[in-house]
C-alpha cells in the first residue's frame, strides 16, 4: 500500500511541473509508476543521473501488459512516447536509490499506435535484445513512437520491441533505416550498433 501512495505523489508532483524537469527518485528493488490522466499523449524525457542502469516500460493500465521496454544504462537519456490507455514504469532492480530527470511533454494526437492487443498475434511479437555500444563516442538513435536512446559509450541497453518495428539514425540531419526487427535477432542476443552502423553507412555511401 505504501508504495502505491508513493507513486501516486510522485505523479502528482510531475503532473505541476510537466513543463520542467522534475527529479525523481527509484527506491532500491521498488517499482515508480508515472500516470497522467489529463494528458491524451506525452513524450517523457528520462535522464539517469545515477551509476545504476534501470527499466523503463510502458504498460497497458487496464491489461497490465507491455507495450515496449528498455533498458537505461548508467547516465543514459531517452525519451519515450506515452499513448493514451498506458502509463509509465520505472523499475530499479539495483540495491541502491536511482536518481532521474523527468520531463513531460505533452504531444499532439496524430496517427495514434494501435493497441497491441487489436493486432494480429504474428504482429505483436516482441523480441527482448541488447543494443551494445562499444565505442568512445555516443550514438542517437531514433525508435518511432517508442523512444529516441542515446547510447552511451562503451554501454549496453536492453530493449524489447515488436516484430517489424525500425530502428532509425540520423546523418546530416537525414533519417535512415539502421534495421527492422525481425525473428533474425535472437532472444536476448546482443547487437553492436556500432558495427551495424558502419556497414549500413557503406551500404547507404554515407561512409567516407
Amino acid at each position: 500500500m505504501s508504495n502505491k501512495i508513493f507513486t501516486l505523489f510522485i505523479s502528482l508532483i510531475l503532473f505541476s511541473c510537466s513543463t520542467s524537469s522534475t527529479l525523481v527518485q527509484v527506491p532500491a528493488n521498488e517499482s515508480v509508476e508515472l500516470d497522467y490522466p489529463n494528458i491524451e499523449r506525452y513524450e517523457a524525457t528520462i535522464k539517469n543521473k545515477s551509476l545504476k542502469g534501470l527499466g523503463v516500460a510502458v504498460l497497458n493500465k487496464e491489461t497490465e501488459e507491455q507495450v515496449s521496454g528498455f533498458g537505461l544504462g548508467i547516465k543514459g537519456t531517452a525519451e519515450v512516447t506515452v499513448d493514451n490507455g498506458n502509463k509509465l514504469v520505472l523499475k530499479n532492480d539495483s540495491n541502491k536509490a536511482i536518481k532521474l530527470a523527468v520531463k513531460i511533454s505533452p504531444k499532439a494526437i496524430g496517427e495514434t499506435r494501435t493497441p497491441a492487443t487489436a493486432l494480429p498475434k504474428d504482429k505483436t511479437k516482441y523480441i527482448s535484445f541488447t543494443l551494445q555500444n562499444t565505442t568512445a563516442k555516443s550514438i542517437p538513435l531514433i525508435i518511432p513512437t517508442v523512444m529516441n536512446p542515446n547510447l552511451s559509450p562503451f554501454s549496453k541497453s536492453g530493449v524489447d520491441l515488436k516484430i517489424g518495428q525500425e530502428i532509425i539514425f540520423k546523418e546530416k540531419g537525414k533519417k535512415y533505416v539502421l534495421l527492422v526487427v525481425d525473428e533474425t535477432i535472437k532472444q536476448d542476443g546482443i547487437i553492436n550498433v556500432a558495427k551495424v552502423l558502419k556497414e549500413r553507412k557503406l551500404e547507404l555511401g554515407l561512409a567516407k
